[in-house]
């Protein structure tokens, strides 16, 4: 039944709106509707209803009061809808606002605001309807452009702007601009314990199961499950870091403003030991493809894959498309050869390495830390002379030609120092592999049992020694030819 000269009230709270509450403006909704009753009043307008919308969301489908409302305008229950600006019907995608113009103008319901009445039958009125749902349509966007431009620069800067803070950690703001973490003690140790475990060789299922016998809880459920204890895992936010995915720029990866509960070698060691985990395998089969996680193609970076051959050798190969032609199969006898023969010089290697003199290895060491410290201290340094060329050319000391000039021979040195001390940081990490004896014994234990041993077995075994083989071969091979072009880089642990 159509109410004659009835109209309701629409209430709607924008970003501004809370933003101007949160500097004590006082409440939107009410000086909203103060405001809109204000205006009927002087027009001599029947309020019947006032949708209040106390929930946000930029488009109707998250907006129920909006939707009750549009029902009503399309059961023609008003003669008109009060509303502070056109913004509040619809500011979200084209669709919602082609559902909000279609339910005004097939009514015939009005739309009243304090600057002006648009009448849906009068062609003028609804085409200045239609530009102003456009226009805010524009406005939404650039605003929502502002605040991800600000989100990223936030995170950047090492804010956390999650919902809910990760476990071991709190929510804080310790200056008004500045949203970070702080460690809860009791659960910051749980967390030590999950990746002190792993780095052990212990699984996702192991963790759980002793976390639940040492009666930690977890913060939401009643007991550890290893699908949460491997999302800890797998979170860089423990080791200091920030990360946060965007459509446009990806993953982002910053220094958080917080304190880290790992260190960031302990979290890299975990994630390189996740890629070299086994694969999963089906209840009742065994692995079959012991280079899993081992074993990558030297034309595209991806892993090799196993196929069987009938009554054969199975080969290994590279199924990426852009591979084709360029990489050619090889069995896994092939493969295992080379790789036999990789350990026996590796052996060799390191017994002749073992017996340098120790003094000499760490005065080398010592050394190349010195000159890492020096090209850091250098790098900092062209910081500050580049901070410098700045003030410098906002002083008008400087032209923007002699600007341009210096900041670009800044950033020449600056890329060399860069690359100096990625190499010595790489040569000092080269003392993290195994040591000398110890990884000599491990070679000579898969040297002798590796021709005996199950697939599974094998797949432990090189995974103990191996970090990664890159795989290269282009011929293949015909009875005119006895020798492979098939080569192997491996990186030994």
């Amino acid at each position: 039944m159509v109410l004659l000269d009835t109209y309701c009230i629409y209430l709607r709270k924008s970003r501004a709106d809370a933003e101007a509450e949160a500097r004590g403006e006082g409440e939107t909704l009410a000086r909203h509707e103060h405001a809109l009753l204000d205006l009927a009043k002087r027009g001599n307008l029947t309020i019947s209803h006032i949708y209040r919308e106390i929930v946000s969301g930029d488009s109707i489908a998250a907006r129920p009061q909006m939707q009750q409302m549009l029902q009503d305008v399309t059961d023609k229950a008003y003669t008109g809808v009060l509303v502070m600006e056109i913004e509040r019907l619809a500011r979200g995608d084209t669709i919602d606002q082609g559902v909000v113009a279609q339910a005004f103008r097939e009514s015939g319901t009005k739309i009243v605001t304090p600057l002006k009445t648009y009448d849906p039958s009068n062609e003028f009125d609804e085409e200045y309807f239609e530009f102003s749902l456009f226009m805010s349509r524009r406005e939404y966007k650039t605003i929502k452009r502002r605040m991800q431009a600000g989100r990223i620069a936030s995170i950047k800067e090492g804010n956390y702007l999650g919902t809910n803070p990760p476990y071991g950690y709190k929510k804080v703001q310790p200056e008004p601009k500045v949203k970070t973490l702080e460690i809860v003690p009791e659960e910051a140790e749980a967390v030590k314990i999950m990746f002190d475990m792993y780095l052990s060789g212990d699984g996702a299922r192991a963790i759980a199961a002793r976390l639940n016998q040492l009666q930690i809880p977890p913060r939401k459920a009643s007991m550890w499950e290893p699908v949460s204890v491997r999302k800890i895992l797998r979170n860089p936010v423990y080791a200091g870091k920030i990360e946060w995915h965007t459509k446009k720029d990806g993953t982002i990866l910053s220094d958080g403003v917080h304190p880290a509960i790992i260190s960031w070698e302990q979290f890299q060691q975990s994630l390189e030991r996740r890629k070299r985990t086994a694969p999963q395998v089906p209840t009742g089969y065994t692995t079959q493809n012991y280079y899993h996680g081992l074993l990558f193609c030297g034309n595209c970076g991806h892993q090799m894959k196993r196929r069987p051959v009938p009554n054969g050798t199975p080969h290994m190969l590279c199924r990426r498309y852009e591979c084709r032609g360029k990489v050619v199969s090889s069995t896994t006898e092939k493969i295992d050869e080379a790789v036999l023969e990789a350990i026996k010089y590796r052996i060799s290697e390191l017994t002749l390495f073992k017996d340098q003199s120790g003094e000499e290895k760490r005065a080398k060491e010592k050394q190349k830390e010195v000159q890492r410290d020096q090209l850091k201290k250098a790098l900092e340094k062209l910081k500050s002379q580049k901070e410098k060329l700045h003030t410098l050319l906002e002083t008008d000391v400087y032209t923007v030609d002699v600007f341009l000039e210096r900041s670009k021979a800044l950033e020449a040195k600056k890329e060399e120092l860069e690359k100096a001390l990625h190499s010595i940081t790489d040569s000092l990490q080269e003392k993290e592999h195994l040591a000398p004896e110890q990884a000599v014994i491990w070679l000579r234990y898969v040297l002798d049992h590796f021709s005996t041993a199950d697939a599974c077995q094998k797949s432990k075994m090189l995974q103990r020694i191996i970090k990664r083989i890159e795989y290269k071969k282009t011929e293949k091979m015909c009875y005119r030819k006895q020798s492979s072009d098939m080569s192997l880089h491996i990186d030994f642990l």
